[in-house]
């Protein structure tokens, strides 16, 4: 690392619940203020990874803790390290950088199961092999603090959210962000300071829809909403799926990507289980809603499932204003990545990275485990 106390300029690499590959992005921050900076890009998953991945995730859930990796969940984390890694290469390149640039990487890893309520929440991804092969430090493994200690251990990125709520010149609070992703999460923002701060996931996000679609015709998703556009929506079957518990306890609260059981979805055609399925994400926003301290004057959506017409179109029927991140000048495909830089530099500054609001932990708290390259000497 360069700097000491910074700015630092951060890489942040995030591989989510929707499977499709791995964003990568840069950010200067000081722990405090943030600025994402150059070119983000993204490496997309083929088929057989996103195979290996879905399978891994069913492998965890019947191993039932961390602790209990096999040579077949080794295998995959080395490969997504390398591709991990390759993401690292090609955003260097691309910005006309070198490693000796970049301070700190911020390594999500892939999630394949998630039971904080069980002390464990279970993410794959090497970080001592990301920095010898990077030759740039690492922090990894931000959950694991969080949940050890009482706290959900997600959602993360709130404190980042904040962070560029607070760097509007006009912000007019309460704000929310929700992030769709394969999950839902919210991050209601009340004020110009960590205590009026809530977060938590919202229910499914485009998990289902993607994983429908695909079982149906191949391809990963419903590109543009083009699918749930022309279907029915069976309400009964959405008012069914909301009698889930998890939509009435009370936040802090995070999800695992399989934690709903969406039953009666296989009777409909693939458009009508498209539309309904946009619905039950939807409803379960609005419904999240209603655990806010105040009603949010805006709400700005990031993540994949905006790009989905047929869901914005739904969203921006609510009674408050509803807008993308673009409108603020952000890059919603790319703010998780974004996050996990900023988390980083904060590791590096002893900043807290989870709060009572956001994970249900005791005090704030910091999180994340730091690995310094091997140096790597030529003969």
């Amino acid at each position: 690392m360069k700097s000491e106390k910074g700015p630092f300029l951060a890489i942040g690499l995030m591989s989510g619940t929707s499977m499709d590959g791995v964003d990568c992005a840069l950010v200067e921050s000081d722990g405090h203020w943030v600025k994402p900076v150059l070119k983000p890009i993204h490496i997309s998953y083929a088929p057989p990874i996103r195979r290996e991945i879905s399978q891994a995730m069913e492998l965890a859930v019947s191993l039932g803790h961390p602790t209990r990796k096999n040579e077949q969940l080794n295998h995959l984390e080395r490969t997504l390290t390398d591709i991990h890694a390759q993401a690292i290469s090609k955003i260097l390149t691309e910005n006309n950088l070198s490693h000796e640039d970049i301070d700190i990487i911020g390594f999500h890893g892939q999630t394949l199961c998630h039971r904080p309520n069980q002390g464990w929440s279970w993410q794959i991804g090497d970080g001592q092999y990301l920095a010898d092969r990077t030759q740039i430090a690492v922090v990894n493994d931000f959950r694991r603090h969080d949940v050890e200690n009482g706290g959900q251990g997600a959602p993360l990125v709130p404190i980042y959210h904040q962070a560029l709520i607070n760097s509007l010149p006009d912000a007019d609070y309460p704000i929310a962000l929700i992030n769709i992703g394969g999950v839902g999460n919210i991050t209601w923002i009340g004020s110009k300071n960590e205590g009026r701060m809530l977060a938590f996931d919202t229910g499914p996000g485009n998990a289902f829809l993607d994983d429908w679609v695909e079982q149906h015709t191949g391809d990963p998703m419903d590109r543009d909403g083009f699918l749930s556009a022309q279907g029915a929506v069976d309400h009964s079957l959405v008012e069914h799926w909301l009698q889930s518990s998890y939509f009435f306890k009370m936040p802090p609260k995070s999800l695992d990507r399989a934690s709903f059981n969406v039953a009666g979805l296989e009777k409909l055609s693939l458009v009508d289980g498209a539309a309904t399925l946009v619905e039950f994400t939807a409803k379960s926003i609005e419904m999240a809603l209603n655990h806010c301290a105040e009603r949010p004057k805006y709400i700005y959506i990031c993540g994949g499932g905006r790009h989905n017409k047929t869901l914005m179109s739904r969203l921006e029927k609510m009674t408050i204003a509803v807008d993308v991140v673009e409108k603020l000048g952000w890059q919603g495909d790319f703010m998780e990545a974004e996050a996990f830089a900023y988390l980083a530099c904060r590791h590096l500054c002893g900043l807290p990275i989870t709060f009572p609001g956001t994970t249900g932990i005791n005090q704030s708290s910091p999180g994340g485990i730091l690995s310094k390259p091997i140096l790597i000497t030529q003969n």
